[in-house]
């Protein structure tokens, strides 16, 4: 369950989300922060911790197989933050080796904020793995409730540092304050890597505020020791035209995660 907060100081479970579970329905909830926030809009990558969060514990009640993420793409829109935002999981394909969600989240008055699909690897477990914990609506509802929150921008306090912005070359150590339980990069954070890479080359090249809204990420191979880097490539002459990411990890010397995205001016 590698999205259920596993350290209390752990950046991604200070994001401000919240777990519900109602008439039997789970779903999940962001009141985001000013440290979750860029030009006052919720990041791209804090989206993606609620819609990871959300389809793989709706889908993670199997004691026999882990469930990994492998894809997630998400559109947004670079509206002013909400005080609160609501997600909503449909599994729409449910396999014996895989799965796939679809997430909506809107606003307070219902309106739509950010639309994804998220796919999953459903891995059995082999003779020796360690147990598998399994966590009900109901234990989750209980474990999100009332986290600390971030102290520190979310781009400060996970220690993603601009290399070349202009080239859009961000790096960012593997720390255990930003991996999950399997020990790997957490989603939300590879997203973050991605999403600075992007908003740093827009921005620079542009002369403008950017925001990322576009996001398609591929996990193609655990990250190690580290330090995690991006390298980008423009799909067009524009700033604001969409790009290819691919983040290294520099200690396998081997691509963990490819990403295409978008970013646009920041609405004035």
């Amino acid at each position: 369950m590698t999205d259920i907060p596993s350290q209390l100081h752990a950046v991604p479970s200070r994001l401000g989300t919240s777990a519900h579970f109602d008439d039997g329905v789970f779903t999940m909830s962001l009141e985001p922060t000013p440290e979750t926030l860029h030009h006052g809009i919720v990041r791209a990558s804090v989206l993606s911790f609620l819609i990871d969060a959300l389809a793989g514990i709706s889908l993670d009640q199997d004691t026999e197989a882990w469930t990994l993420t492998t894809d997630l793409s998400l559109r947004m829109r670079p509206l002013p933050a909400r005080p609160r935002m609501v997600a909503t999981n449909t599994i729409v394909r449910r396999g014996r080796r895989s799965a796939t969600c679809t997430v909506a989240v809107v606003g307070p008055a219902g309106e739509p904020v950010a639309s994804a699909a998220i796919g999953f690897a459903k891995v059995p477990r082999q003779a020796g793995d360690p147990p598998k914990p399994t966590v009900s609506f109901d234990q989750a509802a209980r474990i999100f409730r009332d986290r600390p929150t971030l102290d520190a921008p979310l781009r400060q306090a996970a220690g993603v540092r601009t290399i070349d912005a202009a080239a859009g070359v961000v790096e960012v150590d593997v720390t255990p304050s930003l991996q999950n339980p399997a020990g790997t990069l957490q989603g939300a954070m590879v997203a973050l890597v991605a999403e600075c890479a992007v908003e740093d080359l827009a921005t620079a090249r542009s002369g403008r505020p950017s925001i990322v809204t576009d996001l398609d990420l591929r996990y193609l191979t655990k990250t190690a020791a580290g330090p995690v880097r991006s390298s980008v490539r423009l799909l067009g002459d524009g700033p604001h035209d969409p790009v290819e990411v691919v983040l290294r990890d520099e200690s396998l010397g081997a691509p963990t995660t490819h990403v295409l995205a978008r970013a646009v001016p920041v609405p004035t």
